[in-house]
């Protein structure tokens, strides 16, 4: 009752609902926001339920929807926004869940709501070891990480591109989500295109509202 009246008040007032320390982000906060759990800290979101605008946006570009995927392989979970955007897709059997922080672990347990819930396999580690030592393969994987506004730089390199497109299945989708509204970041993303480019040939990119998605599909 209570939480169904916060829920309604959130539309118009954000609640803070807790608040944890973090070995990489400092302190995090998780708040109900707009009918959401949204998970951030002073300078960034990490998570806003199906408010995330930048996956959803480039599901709605990819169809995702119609896309035939089973399983599902996230980078940097946050609260989960992924999977509560995902949660009407009619194919998925399977996720996996990735983040080197065990706080936002815990929370993400605890918060997730998504009735595709149950379906989600979480891993505390670093995602570039999990990538380069990884044998399965997925039907899409999602990148999401970053510390604060910035993706740190093992994962704009090479290698890191090379071991990931090795997990996407044929057929497969890759979207790799990158900060895109400062000056430093868009000069950064120009760059960070070429060098994908360069491993993911045909790849292309969507703006979604303050966040650029690099969109890869593996065709046989």
């Amino acid at each position: 009752m209570i939480f169904n009246l916060q829920k309604t008040l959130s539309y118009f007032f954000e609640f803070s609902i807790e608040k944890r320390q973090s070995e990489f982000s400092g302190e995090v906060v998780v708040s109900l926001s707009k009918g959401e759990y949204m998970l951030s800290t002073q300078n960034a979101i990490y998570s806003y339920g199906r408010n995330y605008t930048s996956f959803g946006m480039a599901f709605n570009a990819i169809e995702i929807q119609q896309q035939k995927v089973e399983s599902v392989l996230v980078l940097g979970f946050g609260l989960g926004s992924v999977v509560d955007l995902l949660e009407n897709h009619p194919t998925i059997k399977n996720i996996t869940a990735v983040d080197a922080d065990a706080v936002i672990i815990e929370l993400a347990k605890k918060y997730l709501q998504s009735n595709l819930k149950s379906k989600v396999t979480y891993v505390c580690g670093d995602a570039e070891q999990f990538v380069l030592n990884e044998q399965h393969q997925f039907d899409l994987i999602l990148f999401d990480v970053f510390i604060e506004e910035l993706t740190p730089m093992q994962f704009m390199q090479p290698v890191f591109f090379t071991a990931l497109k090795k997990l996407v299945a044929p057929n497969g989708i890759l979207l790799f989500s990158k900060i895109n509204d400062s000056f430093r970041s868009k000069i950064e993303n120009e760059q960070f295109e070429k060098n994908f480019s360069s491993v993911f040939s045909e790849a292309f990119s969507i703006d979604a509202n303050g966040n650029k998605v690099f969109a890869w599909y593996n065709k046989p």
